[in-house]
């Protein structure tokens, strides 16, 4: 009976009680910073086939009156506003495109500016589920580059050749 309580108290150490404590801070300080980070929270993008917006060897999608978008075979992409604006670096611009490993998302100038083609297929996920506000965003990959089409943020955003660009809700150019 003695040798049990002693391994009791032992337990109940203010040295072990602290340890416990600090676990449990660690924990809970963890599982903050991954759902205020967004990890874990995430909304899922449904894959789309793309060979459904194919004209050309190019993709062609808009997405819901903000956006006409094209990816092309060599993964160049490229997005034209017409309802969100755009803004480059202060700068109010009517696209923005990638097509250069070593130069960041940046407008296209002169004939090379425009990128879709009005009246193209929509890209969009899925409708909310009972009890959702919103569906699961809508992804397209082609020619190494993915866009997503996000429904609960308003944005399309596109990662092509090491870079991307975000445009709706946020403006974000990388």
């Amino acid at each position: 009976m003695m040798d049990e309580l002693a391994v009791s108290r032992r337990r109940l150490s203010p040295g072990g009680l602290v340890r416990a404590g600090a676990a449990l801070a660690a924990t809970a300080v963890a599982a903050v910073a991954v759902s205020t980070s967004g990890t874990g929270v995430a909304n899922a993008a449904v894959p789309v086939d793309p060979s459904g917006y194919l004209t050309n060897g190019t993709v062609y999608f808009s997405y819901n009156n903000m956006a006409n978008c094209a990816i092309e075979s060599n993964g160049n992409v490229g997005c034209d506003s017409i309802g969100a604006p755009i803004t480059w670096f202060g700068i109010p611009v009517t696209n923005v495109s990638i097509d250069l490993p070593f130069l960041p998302a940046h407008p296209a100038l002169g004939p090379l500016g425009t990128h879709g083609q009005p009246g193209s297929l929509q890209l969009s996920g899925t409708s909310p589920g009972p009890g959702q506000a919103y569906g699961e965003d809508g992804s397209i990959t082609y020619a190494g580059t993915t866009c997503v089409a996000g429904s609960m943020r308003a944005e399309v955003t596109c990662t092509a050749k090491g870079h991307s660009f975000a445009f709706g809700f946020s403006n974000n150019f990388n």
